[in-house]
């Protein structure tokens, strides 16, 4: 089977779609990565969940998005990637530590760093803050030594990214690759796109709360490709932007122009462009389909905004 692979399920009572056991490929403790849909619209809800032991995943955030907060009975899911949890046999790992209520704490991994590795990023993080915010200027570079763990016989690569916080001081946020040996080759012959991937990630992310499992799977699944496959994001420079057709240019225009303020809300993205809302959504919803935009609730309102490869 390939994917994107997009399958309908009923909805159980608490909130829950199954992955139906023809799709062999998706095991217990699996992440998935997709989207979901209703049946009677083309409104796309963005997803990465892990998958239960009773072949689940729950849906239940999508009902808070739904004018009436009931979900159908039916769902339409499209799976387009697959994170294996399995860690034998592992090439390719992403993990993102950011602060968490004065600690530095490991918010995303593409999946879970065995304890030996995990030790030794928990330990290389809490060193790495102690000593950056004894530097008075700050000045490090983004890619830091690579470190090797004998143990397991994985390079781990640590990506620093400087952040502003509310108070306009730079706060640190740590990516981490980890790498088989055979992809550490594959990471070095591809440096250039790799370097170009994170350089747009650190100048899209603006607020510490973007740094988020939503975007770090994104960014995962670009870096995998890239080192893996060989294969880079389609970016957006302002002439491919300017080629989008009307409608689609006009609205990411909007969105480039909105993030820096963390995105627009739907509605005032409608009203700006004086067009129905449900008009301007089936066009935002295309468009994050593409991964040039994403939509999330904040406050109870849908907030459009732009992603780095544009």
């Amino acid at each position: 089977m390939k994917l994107p692979l997009t399958f309908e399920s009923a909805v159980t009572s608490s909130n829950r779609v199954t992955i139906p056991k023809w799709v062999s490929f998706v095991d217990e403790g699996d992440k998935i990565e997709g989207f979901i849909q209703l049946l009677d619209n083309d409104t796309a809800y963005p997803f990465d969940k892990k998958v239960s032991t009773t072949r689940h995943i729950t849906v239940g955030y999508v009902r808070s998005s739904l004018p009436d907060k009931h979900l159908p009975s039916r769902l339409r899911i499209t799976i387009q990637r697959v994170h294996k949890s399995i860690s034998e046999g592992l090439v390719f790992n992403l993990v993102g530590y950011r602060e968490e209520k004065g600690n530095y704490l490991m918010n995303y991994s593409t999946v879970k760093p065995v304890s030996s590795i995990q030790f030794k990023l928990d330990s290389y993080t809490e060193e790495f803050v102690e000593k950056y915010f004894l530097l008075p200027d700050k000045d490090i570079n983004q890619f830091l030594d690579p470190i090797y763990e004998e143990e397991e016989k994985r390079w781990i690569i640590p990506v620093f990214i400087p952040i502003e916080d509310e108070m306009g001081s730079r706060i640190p946020v740590i990516l981490y690759f980890i790498l088989s040996q055979s992809n550490y080759q594959k990471y070095n012959d591809n440096l250039e796109k790799v370097n170009e991937l994170i350089s747009r990630f650190s100048n899209w992310i603006f607020d510490i709360n973007d740094f988020n499992k939503e975007t770090l799977s994104k960014l995962s699944s670009q870096l995998h490709d890239i080192i893996e496959n060989q294969i880079e994001p389609e970016y957006f420079e302002m002439t491919a932007v300017l080629k989008l057709p009307s409608h689609e240019r006009e609205i990411l225009l909007i969105a480039l122009k909105e993030h820096r303020r963390g995105g627009i809300a739907l509605k005032a993205l409608s009203e700006q462009l004086q067009e129905v809302p449900q008009n301007v959504q089936e066009t935002v919803d295309g468009l994050e389909r593409k991964g040039i935009l994403r939509k999330f609730v904040e406050n109870g309102q849908t907030i459009v905004d732009s992603l780095w490869v544009a």
